[in-house]
């Protein structure tokens, strides 16, 4: 809750004031009372919205809240009103069926900020009547009419993961209501005493700027919900009808999901073919997933040439009726504002790159593959989904950039040679493993100052050959291993496929007792060992 002990600020000294001002409509901000906010029949949560989310310490605390503020007031007999926050609504006018119509337009106030607490505060009323109506008729008091009487919105909610939420969060809140055994108090607390901040704009662009601004209220918002907001800005008038198409498929996937894509794959890809850093990923970073606006008005060359092909694939779109899954998408391609970004997003997502590694199976995405991986290359994948250590933080900041650099020879080359690739991709990330301990910003100085970088020779790259051509080093263990004992476990796993492969000097340390390596393909019993020579 917000505001917390708050009295009428300046805002509060005038009924409504200016924010800003179009030449047809007028942005403003005005408070009004929870009665009024929650009773406002005009109220929708629009499609673009994120699900409700709220979980039970969030619910919780807004509870606890509300009993503390309704103690206060009490004891307080010139309380003034309290202050629950800000609430966002874009305002938009609902046209007439027909121009003859004797149906006045009508307008929808979608909630642009404020969906969590508002949803929130729904159900405790919601639960506050329930118990109401379990009170005879003839029994109840007036202010248990009152709360009957009230006329509350009754909001749809596009995504399925809301209604989940929402019934086990009305559960939660019915528990605490009749264990607390809330009633008169609370009930005219929050009717008489709660008051919102009502921002109204007529704007989707203003509504969304302001959302931008507020992001560091309530529940933090990760930067893919930034660049969600700042994508829906960018759709083309002609692209709105789609609005809430592009964005089905986004609520469905899981936010840390969503957040891992981002972090350890496209912002992992799009900045390491650049030669620039890229283990540390902040809503500092939102610019690397702005682009080009394929807006009438962009009249820069590189936009009419992504705006003819945007043109040509809407035509090929409605001919084949495969909308969204026809765009060409590249990693290191210049980003697209708009409908396309959540297209774009969609495709990578496809891959299933982001997907956990399963303890000693093979990554997910090579379900996806036509043809199977060869014994080498799937036995190197399911050592990485086993080894000792696999989820020391420094093995987990090198299997973020090997991830990431197989999802981009995919996102190139395609199957074509994808086991060779993994070889290589392992060869050089490892090797910086196997050399001396991964610490914070380690990997960023490995790509830095490694004699290749392979994610700049993948951007480069025109044929595969163009990739398998380079010459790495040769992988040893460093002065801080020149011991068996000082050797991290887990380790010699991945130093006994270095040397099969080949990438390994002959001069080595003892290595501890291992497991032979497995790999074999699914199905199949490992039968030979692979013998490591030692000096």
């Amino acid at each position: 809750m917000q505001g917390k002990g708050m009295q009428h600020s300046a805002l509060g000294q005038c009924d409504e004031s200016s924010i800003s001002e179009t030449p047809f409509q007028r942005a403003s901000a005005h408070i009004c009372t929870l009665r009024e906010w929650l009773g406002d029949q005009a109220l929708n949560i629009p499609d673009y919205q994120r699900p409700y989310k709220w979980g039970l310490p969030q619910v919780q605390q807004l509870l606890r809240d509300i009993e503390q503020q309704t103690l206060a007031t009490a004891q307080d007999v010139g309380a003034g009103s309290y202050r629950m926050g800000t609430v966002v609504v874009h305002v938009e006018t609902v046209e007439k069926p027909c121009s003859h119509s004797d149906t006045p337009a009508r307008s929808q106030h979608h909630i642009v900020d404020g969906q969590q607490r508002t949803v929130t505060l729904l159900l405790v009323l919601h639960a506050l009547r329930a118990v109401a109506l379990e009170v005879h008729e003839a029994q109840r008091q007036d202010w248990q009419h009152a709360l009957l009487e009230l006329e509350l919105f009754e909001p749809q909610f596009p995504s399925p993961l809301s209604h989940q939420q929402v019934q086990a969060n009305y559960q939660a809140i019915a528990r605490h209501i009749r264990q607390a055994q809330w009633g008169q108090a609370q009930v005219a607390f929050l009717l008489e005493r709660c008051e919102v901040v009502r921002v109204q704009l007529h704007s989707l662009t203003e509504a969304f700027q302001f959302f931008d601004a507020q992001n560091g209220r309530g529940k933090a918002l990760c930067v893919h919900d930034l660049l969600k907001a700042y994508h829906l800005r960018a759709l083309r008038p002609a692209e709105l009808t789609l609005r809430g198409q592009a964005v089905q498929a986004w609520e469905q996937c899981s936010q840390d999901d969503l957040e891992r894509l981002f972090a350890c794959f496209l912002f992992q890809t799009r900045q390491r073919s650049r030669g620039r850093n890229a283990e540390f990923f902040g809503k500092r970073h939102v610019g690397v997933f702005k682009g080009i606006s394929l807006e009438a008005a962009a009249s820069a060359p590189m936009s009419r040439t992504w705006r003819m092909l945007d043109d040509a694939v809407h035509l090929l779109e409605r001919h084949t009726g495969s909308r969204g899954q026809v765009w060409p998408c590249q990693l290191d391609a210049p980003i697209v504002n708009g409908l396309r970004f959540f297209d774009w997003v969609q495709h990578y997502w496809g891959m299933g790159f982001h997907v956990e590694h399963a303890y000693g199976q093979l990554p997910y995405w090579t379900t996806k593959l036509q043809q199977p991986l060869s014994a080498d290359a799937q036995g190197i994948l399911k050592t990485l989904g086993r080894y000792a250590g696999r989820d020391r933080k420094g093995d987990s900041h090198v299997r973020a950039v090997f991830d990431a650099l197989l999802m981009y020879y995919m996102d190139k080359f395609g199957e074509e040679a994808l086991s060779q690739a993994v070889e290589l991709a392992f060869a050089w990330t490892y090797a910086r493993l196997l050399n001396r301990r991964v610490m914070v910003g380690s990997m960023d100085k490995f790509v830095d100052e490694s004699p290749v970088n392979l994610f700049v020779v993948l951007r480069d790259a025109v044929t595969t050959q163009d990739f398998f051509g380079v010459a790495l080093p040769m992988a040893s263990y460093g002065n801080s291993y020149r011991s068996a004992a000082s050797i991290p476990k887990g380790l010699d796993e991945l130093q006994q496929w270095m040397h099969k492969l080949g990438y390994w000097e002959q001069e080595t340390p003892p290595v501890q007792e291992s497991q032979p390596l497995d790999n074999s393909g699914p199905g199949q019993v490992q039968t030979t060992p692979v013998q490591v020579e030692t000096a």
